[in-house]
């Protein structure tokens, strides 16, 4: 099981992997660039060829991307809508050139408009980018939301349908599962009976040959609260017990981790990662 966390790339994006390798991280997960702002401009040649070559020599995988934050695929707003397939694309091309595996992304939201609309736009907006040639060597992961407000994809339900439509357009596509937004959004694990309840609703809503990747966090909210707040690991409501049948399922045992942890202070990543590694029996 691949582990890693979100890594800075200030300094430059070679320095995220550097980040990487002094935590002992087997995999990571990075911004492409900064996740708050609207103005593109793409990584210079020097820089992709430097973090391609020291991401070889420190042999991580998977390596994955995180999309901004302001791109909302579900936007009813025809404005917003293609600013944020714009910068999608851009993104996912930037991966590309940097040979990331996955760029993972949230779904937006639709407003009042509902989650068939989100649906339709965001196929769209797939459909788009599968046009231009991307979407073939990095795969897109969606990932799963804790349904505050009017957020698309907090149901494995509705992110299948997703996944489904996207086959017609040879879009290399998966999921993302976030643990403190699947358990903000109603879906526990603290039990036997919970994990596989889980584990069987992956796989009848999305396939879990579908499923690439895990942001494993604990949670700061209740069950079904749809609060987004992560938690270190064993410290939040889901606790130390739900996370090990999650990281010990034998379904789910081989599928790449990558924390999301409160990150205070520089000993945060070295404590989530050794209690992970504790979980499971490899400290």
């Amino acid at each position: 099981m691949p582990l890693g966390v979100h890594t800075s790339i200030a300094g430059g994006l070679w320095k995220s992997v550097e980040r990487a390798v002094a935590l002992g991280c087997d995999a990571m997960q990075i911004f492409g660039r900064n996740p708050r702002a609207w103005a593109w401009s793409p990584v210079p040649e020097a820089e992709v060829a430097l973090f391609r070559e020291k991401r070889k020599e420190a042999g991580l995988w998977p390596v994955a991307i995180h999309t901004t934050y302001l791109i909302n695929l579900s936007a009813p707003d025809d404005a917003n809508f293609d600013k944020s397939v714009f910068l999608f694309k851009k993104e996912l091309g930037s991966a590309e050139r940097l040979g990331a595996d996955y760029l993972v992304t949230h779904l937006g939201s639709p407003g009042e408009m509902g989650p068939d609309y989100a649906l339709r736009r965001i196929l769209a907006a797939l459909k788009e980018t599968a046009a231009e040639g991307l979407g073939k060597e990095t795969r897109v992961l969606l990932e799963n939301t804790a349904g505050s407000g009017y957020g698309f994809g907090s149901s494995l339900a509705d992110v299948g349908r997703i996944i489904e439509g996207a086959r017609a357009f040879r879009l290399k596509i998966g999921l993302c599962y976030d643990t403190c937004h699947g358990f903000a959004a109603g879906y526990d694990i603290r039990t036997p009976g919970d994990i596989e309840s889980l584990v069987m609703s992956i796989n009848k809503d999305i396939g879990l040959k579908n499923l690439k990747l895990i942001h494993l966090n604990d949670s700061k909210g209740l069950l079904n609260s749809h609060l987004d707040r992560h938690e270190h690991i064993g410290k939040g409501k889901i606790g130390l017990e739900g996370l090990s049948r999650l990281l010990n399922h034998p379904k789910l045992a081989m599928i790449p981790l990558i924390l999301e942890t409160p990150k205070k202070t520089g000993s945060d990543d070295p404590m989530n990662l050794s209690t992970v590694k504790k979980i499971k029996g490899e400290a």
